[in-house]
C-alpha cells in the first residue's frame, strides 16, 4: 500500500532530527578534541629553534622564575634525611637486607596509597599539601630520624636502649618503621602535589615540553643538595683513633660525626626557609593559569609563523 505524503514526510522527518541531535554532538566533541590537540605543536612541526625560542620565553615568565627558585632550594634542608640517613644506619651495624626490605613492605604501599588519600584531603590545592608536607617533613621527621639513628647505634652497638632487651628491641623497630614510614609519606605527598601543580599549570601549547622544562629544575633542585651535604659530611666529620688495648681488644677514643650538628641545623635552615619562601609558594599558587602562558603564535603574525613551521615540518 502506498503511504500518504505527509505520513511518510513526518516519519523521516522525525527519525532524521533524532539522528542529528545525535550526530551533532558527537561531531562537536570531535571538532574540539582536535582543535585540543592542534593546540599544542610538536617539536619536530616547529623545529628545534623555535622550540628552546618558546622554553625560553617559559623561563623569563615571573611565574615559572618564582617557581624554578623554589624547586632548586626547597631539598636543601631534606638532603641529610633523603642521602645520608640510611648510609649511616648502616655505619652504626644495621644490615643492608634490612634496609632492602623496608622498600617493598613500607615505602611501596604508602608511594600508592598515599597520593589517593592526598587528593581527596587537598583537592584542587596541591600547594597547599606541598607546605603541609613539607613542614613536617624538616620538623618531625628529622627529629624521628635522629632518634632512629641513636637507638640503631645503641640497640646493634650495646644491644640496649632503655630497659630489657625486648624493650630496647621494640623501641628500635618501631623507630626504624616509623622514620621511614614518615620519610615515604612526606615524600609521596609532595612529588603528587609537584606534579599535579604543573599538569595543571603549564601552558597547552607546549605542554610537553614545559613538563620537561619543570621536572628537569625540579630534579635539580633535588640533585646538588646531595652533592653539597656529602661534602660538608666529609668535611665535618673527624674519623676516631683506634688503637690495641692490653688484651688485645680495639680501643677507639675522639672522633666527631658531622651528622648530627648538621641536622639541626638543617632543620634550622628549613624553618627560615618556609618562614621566607612561604608567602612565594602561596603567591605563586594564586596566580591565574594566563600568568604561566608565553602568548606566542596567538597574534595574527604568529598564527601565519605557525603555518609556516608547519608547512616546513611537512616538506621535510
Amino acid at each position: 500500500e502506498m503511504c500518504t505524503v505527509g505520513v511518510c514526510d513526518g516519519s523521516s522527518g522525525s527519525r532524521s532530527n533524532n539522528d542529528m541531535e545525535t550526530l551533532l554532538p558527537k561531531k562537536k566533541q570531535q571538532q574540539e578534541e582536535e582543535e585540543d590537540d592542534d593546540d599544542e605543536m610538536d617539536a619536530y612541526e616547529i623545529g628545534i629553534a623555535e622550540t628552546y625560542h618558546r622554553l625560553w620565553a617559559v623561563v623569563k615568565l615571573p611565574a615559572v622564575q618564582s617557581l624554578i627558585l623554589i624547586l632548586l632550594t626547597y631539598r636543601l634542608p631534606c638532603a641529610l634525611s633523603d642521602n645520608v640517613k640510611f648510609l649511616k644506619a648502616v655505619e652504626f651495624g644495621l644490615s643492608k637486607q634490612t634496609t632492602a626490605l623496608l622498600s617493598p613492605t613500607i615505602v611501596l604501599p604508602l608511594g600508592i596509597m598515599v597520593p589517593i588519600i592526598a587528593t581527596k584531603i587537598w583537592k584542587g590545592h596541591p600547594l597547599k599539601q606541598f607546605m603541609w608536607a613539607y613542614k613536617f617533613r624538616v620538623t618531625f621527621v628529622a627529629l624521628i630520624d635522629v632518634l632512629m639513628l641513636l637507638a640503631t647505634r645503641s640497640f646493634l652497638g650495646s644491644g640496649s636502649i632503655m630497659g630489657g632487651e625486648g624493650t630496647s628491641r621494640a623501641i628500635f623497630w618501631a623507630l626504624l618503621i616509623l622514620s621511614t614510614a614518615f620519610q615515604a609519606t612526606v615524600f609521596s605527598l609532595q612529588f603528587n602535589s609537584q606534579m599535579t601543580f604543573f599538569a595543571h599549570r603549564v601552558d597547552p601549547a607546549i605542554g610537553g615540553s614545559y613538563m620537561t622544562l619543570l621536572n628537569t629544575f625540579a630534579n635539580l633542585g633535588g640533585t646538588w643538595p646531595s652533592s653539597f651535604i656529602m661534602y660538608l659530611i666529609g668535611q665535618y666529620t673527624v674519623p676516631p683513633t683506634c688503637s690495641v688495648g692490653d688484651d688485645g681488644a680495639e680501643v677507639c677514643t675522639g672522633g666527631r660525626d658531622a651528622y648530627f650538628p648538621l641536622q639541626m641545623v638543617l632543620s634550622g635552615l628549613g624553618i627560615v626557609w618556609i618562614c621566607v619562601m612561604g608567602k612565594r609558594v602561596q603567591h605563586v599558587a594564586d596566580l591565574p593559569d594566563d600568568a604561566w602562558k608565553t602568548h606566542i603564535g596567538e597574534s595574527d603574525d604568529g598564527e601565519e609563523e605557525m603555518q609556516e613551521y608547519k608547512k616546513g615540518g611537512k616538506h621535510a
